[in-house]
């Protein structure tokens, strides 16, 4: 059994015991999605967000890698590749996966012997020339299972030339990126005169009581201070996270550093594959977060990528998962499935199979295959608590490349 995009609506699930009155709403639920009343359902959560990020599926008894590699900024560097359609890695981010390909298997072999790290990119149409490399920091391997491996995303890289060496057995000449840093915009022009009012500023109030001393330091420069604001990494990630708030209050940690909160929301927001191209291309922290704030300026909807049937909106996102509302998940098959978790979604019908625990990502909770009503492409999972004090009782995990957005 495995959680799979091609999982077949007669293969026989493992039996569940459900409270009876759990299986009777939830049944009534599926069928009435469309109607259900947004403020009816209860976001209050009893589950623990770290296990989903701790991906137990893969079994308890991988090994621990000790050690971090950390490549020179332009340091040019041949890597052994793992292109994946439509999967994005930024920095920070968690890439669990199962390998079955004896070639890949050797690949990640010979990696684990030299310095665990490989890259990843992507495929939409072509490779795309930007990817991230990924340390390998947990691992198992055993001839009837493959490997199961934990890798953690680290720097980005510019692919200068692919070097295919035979079937699955791809690597590449590349340049890692610098991350560049920038200080705060007035730090060359500040006047010395205001330094005994100057304040390492945490809150909107802070940041009003610095205004007056930014606009004193302006007075000197070619631009007023609203300027020099825009392009100032600390104010610019107080406004995002003042509106994932609602994400951090549900239980998920935000990143307080820029460069780390750029790469986060890159990777929690609902993005199409160009926009996340186009924030893996940039170098600095500020560009990211004024890109970023203007996707959270307006709500949009969700809908399906096959027949744009409407599917639900991005108020209805939640995070399930310590790490934020989307993660990225395998199955047993190793097909690797980047996921958003939302309370409330409509346009969608269940298999008819019984909900399984089998290799379940969210302890706790069993999952059932759901379609597209209307075109019936394969869109995500419901997931449904087998236990009575698990609270969300069902929510929603729909596979990214299933949906896209749309202003509303």
């Amino acid at each position: 059994m495995t959680m799979d995009a091609n999982t077949d609506d007669d293969e026989t699930h493992s039996e569940i015991e459900f409270p009876e009155e759990n299986r009777q709403s939830n049944v009534e639920e599926d069928h009435s999605e469309e109607n259900t009343d947004e403020t009816s359902v209860s976001t209050e959560s009893t589950f623990d967000l770290t296990l989903p990020a701790t991906h137990s599926y893969l079994g308890h008894n991988l090994e621990e890698l000790r050690g971090r590699t950390i490549l020179d900024d332009g340091l040019y560097v041949n890597l052994p590749l793992l292109i994946k359609e439509s999967v994005m890695l930024f920095p920070g981010q968690t890439l669990p996966m199962i390998v079955l390909e004896a070639p890949i298997i050797d690949m990640i072999k010979a990696c684990i012997e030299n310095d665990r790290t490989l890259g990843v990119v992507c495929i939409y149409d072509k490779i795309v020339p930007i990817g991230t490399t990924a340390e390998i920091y947990e691992c198992m391997y055993d001839h009837q299972q493959g490997f199961r491996l934990k890798a953690k995303g680290r720097q980005r890289f510019k692919i200068l030339r692919v070097i295919i060496e035979g079937y699955d057995k791809i690597s590449a000449d590349v340049q890692v990126l610098p991350e560049i840093t920038l200080g705060p915009p007035f730090l060359d022009e500040r006047l010395a005169s205001l330094n005994h009012l100057r304040i390492h500023p945490k809150t909107e109030e802070d940041f009003k009581k610095q205004e007056k001393v930014e606009n004193l330091d302006a007075v000197v420069t070619p631009w007023p201070g609203w300027v020099y604001r825009q392009y100032d990494p600390l104010r610019l990630s107080l406004k995002i996270r003042q509106r994932l708030q609602f994400i951090e209050n549900k239980g998920s940690g935000i990143p307080e550093d820029p460069a780390d909160l750029s790469f986060w929301v890159a990777q929690n927001l609902f993005l199409d594959d160009y926009e996340r191209i186009v924030l893996l291309n940039y170098d600095c922290a500020i560009s990211r977060l004024q890109r970023e704030i203007k996707y959270l300026l307006n709500d949009k909807i969700f809908v399906c990528s096959n027949c744009d049937s409407y599917i639900g909106k991005q108020s209805q996102i939640f995070p399930m998962s310590k790490e934020g509302p989307q993660g990225t998940y395998c199955n047993r098959a190793g097909i690797i499935h980047e996921t958003v978790t939302l309370y409330h979604a409509q346009g969608l019908r269940l298999s008819e199979s019984e909900p399984s625990i089998e290799y379940t990502w969210f302890p706790g909770y069993a999952w059932i295959v759901a379609m597209c009503k209307n075109c019936d492409t394969h869109m995500g999972w419901k997931f449904i608590a087998v236990q009575n004090n698990l609270k969300p009782k069902t929510f929603w995990a729909l596979t990214c490349k299933s949906l896209k957005s749309k202003e509303k």
